[in-house]
């Protein structure tokens, strides 16, 4: 596997709606050209062949052990091909290893997820937030989005209070077990941006 000891991961996680997207630009707008930039997987091959064979089968929101497995095994196979790119010393990541255990670990317990995915070469970042609100925020926020996008017509099968207040309370859990930073995205973007270099400050990333 790559050598990631040589390397600052940092890395964003959050449920739907909370800005996360909005932050890992921000943050990459601040760090350019100095860090190299890991995107969400969901377009990059093979996580991209996984989700469109889940999607097509009707999987993706009542997965087996083995389709977690495939997520896994992709995920891991795409993070130790892009570390292995970049030459950066600071890297950002738009999502990872926990967002394997809260969205996609199905029947399996996440903390199995966890370990698994280690062993499969996902990255574990140096440093994690983890963006939430409250569920009336989050879906106000991607009401919004739908509506500017234009593409879909109505919320996808995770985009309601009940997936929303359960995926939060997974990240909970992940907090209190493991060196994660809570980071309540209710405010504006500029708070939250400002929140998140005091912390990457005071973390000694920079």
């Amino acid at each position: 596997m790559v050598e990631q000891r040589s390397k600052k991961v940092i890395c964003l996680e959050g449920i739907v709606g909370a800005g996360k997207t909005t932050q890992i630009d921000l943050l990459y707008t601040e760090f350019s050209p100095d860090c190299y930039l890991i995107p969400e997987l969901n377009e990059i091959s093979p996580m991209k062949e996984v989700r469109d064979d889940l999607k097509r089968t009707g999987r993706i929101s009542n997965m087996t052990n083995q389709d977690v497995l495939r997520l896994i095994r992709a995920r891991g196979e795409i993070h130790q091909r892009l570390l292995s790119e970049s030459n950066s010393p600071l890297v950002l990541m738009d999502r990872g290893i926990y967002t394997g255990m809260v969205f996609e670990s199905g029947k399996l317990d996440m903390w199995e997820v966890e370990e698994i995915s280690k062993k499969e070469g996902v990255i574990v970042p140096d440093l994690c937030f983890v963006l939430y609100c409250d569920s009336a925020k989050v879906l106000e926020r991607v009401d919004e989005r739908r509506i500017k996008v234009g593409k879909y017509k109505h919320r996808a099968f995770h985009e309601n209070p009940v997936y929303i207040e359960k995926t939060k309370g997974r990240y909970f859990d992940i907090a209190k077990k493991r060196p994660v930073i809570l980071v309540d995205a209710s405010g504006n973007k500029g708070e939250i941006h400002k929140r998140l270099m005091e912390e990457i400050y005071n973390a000694g990333f920079l």
